[in-house]
């Protein structure tokens, strides 16, 4: 028994170990053949731009300087800045709410009964003033006028009446 214990125990240290020994590995799927004329690359660009980094290369002759150029060239994507939000209808959502909604909010019920609009009122009666007004001063031309008639003055008839 004592012999069997450490035979057991340098095989179950080895188990892990020809788990991690490399095993065949598989074969990688091939790579399909890209054609560069349907990516929109330009291949003359591509080169010139390392013939110009090989001559700057050769001008410096300074091995500790390095220098990476990346020139992306491509259609970006349409940037979309207004999804979902109804700016002519409504509040953009997640914004800040507007103060008749903080009031609605923080006003009980009872007290949110519509109020008497003062300002309407006395623009209403100020309107009605200046009617009546305009209106005593086109009969009191037209008195005048027919006062005029009548003793004979020949005169001309007053704009309101037109």
């Amino acid at each position: 028994m004592r012999g069997l214990a450490p035979i057991v125990l340098v095989l179950a240290f080895a188990a892990p170990a020809r788990a991690q020994a490399p095993a065949s590995a598989p074969d990688p799927p091939p790579v399909p053949a890209i054609d560069a004329t349907k990516l929109g690359v330009d291949l003359w660009r591509i080169q010139k731009g390392l013939r110009i980094a090989e001559a700057k290369e050769q001008e410096t002759r300074d091995g500790l300087r390095v220098e990476f150029n990346v020139q992306v060239y491509g259609v970006a994507p349409p940037i979309q800045i207004w999804s979902e939000a109804d700016l002519y209808n409504g509040h953009v959502p997640g914004t800040a709410p507007t103060h008749r909604q903080v009031i609605e909010f923080l006003t009980p019920p009872i007290y949110r009964q519509p109020g008497v609009d003062f300002f309407g009122m006395g623009i209403m009666a100020a309107m009605k003033l200046w009617e009546m007004g305009k209106k005593a001063k086109c009969e009191d031309e037209l008195r005048a006028y027919r006062e005029l008639l009548m003793q004979g003055v020949n005169v001309a008839a007053p704009r309101c009446a037109q």
